[in-house]
């Protein structure tokens, strides 16, 4: 069985849809199944990583490349006649690994979706105002395309799952879970871990807009501060929709000396900084996984997240769980692990056990059964036999 995928994000995108395609494609070469994959990397953009940092060195996967703008590529297609499995010098299937539908002629299909935030405000006035309505609604519409299309639908948690099925129109039975990984992070740790910094600091890694909750956030500090903690907070991650609150919020910030914002982090950067911090503080309104507080457990801190949404479900009992609307309960939990020795020890014990859990290789094999059934799927709906 030949594998074609949309390599495109690996190149080019240093978040999550990024990381994903970088280290499942690691983890099918990792499996002896580089031989059998076509890596479609189409984009006018210079990538950001090395085929040494993509892991793609010393294998035979083939990287099919072209510098051409990434929106010429449909035009492309249809006047050639061939599909992007085409492309890829054909495959049995075709693996879409972000919303950005090309064409497939032969191969069947696979979609990775990773959450249906969009959806919430898709023609949704009374949405929670996640993402620009029109934006959402655009991101909906193309999301449901996927789904008609696809053959299987994966997902990173049975909570996507469920949504997929109740959003987006997705049979059941074309629905695969594959679990992210985290241990991305242990090539970035050195032996005996990182030196204590000169000041004690609670991270947060995440995009800064609105459905991050960043403002509340900013509020449970700020408690932290006047109950005489000496730590500062350091807030990494992008602007994105909605953030310009929390930079008001904080522009405003009695705790705005303390505050740290980091806007671009490498990820070598990323580890000492998730090694070194006392806390990872990530009380999200709605995720669809929710990757930073695993890969903060891996590093072995301890994690304030919500109990809402995907957060239970990835986190298990090994993060302190939260209601993320009760800035109270954000600061009492941040409060109790930054003061209560026992409670922080427990949970990097039990953080350390959960990190393991979720590796590459076994989303990557995962991911393999999945491609195996699609292209054995026929036409016909499958069979709804528990695929969550």
């Amino acid at each position: 069985m030949r594998v074609g995928i949309d390599y495109r994000p690996a190149l080019v995108n240093g978040e999550g849809i990024g990381r994903y395609t970088r280290e499942l494609v690691r983890g099918l070469i990792g499996h002896g199944f580089g031989g059998n994959l076509g890596l479609f990397g189409y984009t006018l953009k210079g990538r950001k990583f090395s085929r040494t940092e993509l892991g793609l060195d010393a294998t035979n996967a083939e990287l099919c490349r072209l510098r051409m703008p990434s929106k010429w590529i449909p035009g492309l297609l249809r006047r050639t006649g061939k599909g992007v499995d085409d492309l890829v010098g054909g495959c049995d299937t075709y693996h879409h690994t972000q919303p950005n539908l090309l064409h497939v002629r032969q191969a069947a299909e696979v979609v990775t979706i990773f959450d249906c935030i969009y959806a919430l405000d898709a023609d949704n006035p009374d949405g929670p105002g996640y993402l620009d309505a029109e934006v959402a609604a655009r991101m909906t519409a193309n999301a449901k395309a996927m789904v008609e299309r696809a053959k299987i639908i994966l997902v990173p948690c049975a909570f996507v799952g469920a949504e997929v099925v109740m959003s987006l129109g997705a049979h059941p039975g074309r629905v695969r879970t594959t679990p992210l990984g985290c241990d991305h992070v242990l090539q970035h740790l050195p032996p005996g871990g990182f030196p204590r910094p000169k000041e004690p600091f609670i991270l947060t890694v995440s995009r800064v807009d609105a459905r991050k909750n960043h403002v509340r956030m900013l509020r449970a500090f700020e408690r932290l501060v006047k109950e005489g903690l000496p730590h500062r907070w350091v807030v990494a991650g992008p602007p994105g929709f909605g953030g310009e609150d929390f930079e008001r919020s904080l522009a405003k910030s009695p705790a705005r000396s303390r505050v740290e914002r980091r806007k671009h982090v490498g990820e070598a950067e990323l580890v000492k900084l998730y090694s070194q911090a006392d806390l990872l503080l990530w009380a999200s309104l709605n995720e669809g996984f929710g990757l930073p507080p695993l890969e903060a457990m891996a590093c072995g801190t301890p994690v304030v997240a919500s109990h809402v949404t995907s957060m239970p479900e990835v986190c298990g009992d090994a993060a302190f769980l939260v209601e993320p609307t009760d800035e109270e309960r954000i600061f009492e939990a941040a409060r109790r692990i930054l003061t209560e020795d026992d409670l922080r020890e427990d949970l990097v014990r039990r953080g350390t056990r959960r990190a393991r859990e979720f590796t590459w290789r076994d989303c990557a094999r995962a991911t393999l059964i999945a491609y195996q059934a699609a292209a054995e799927m026929g036409d016909e709906e499958p069979k709804m036999q528990g695929f969550f």
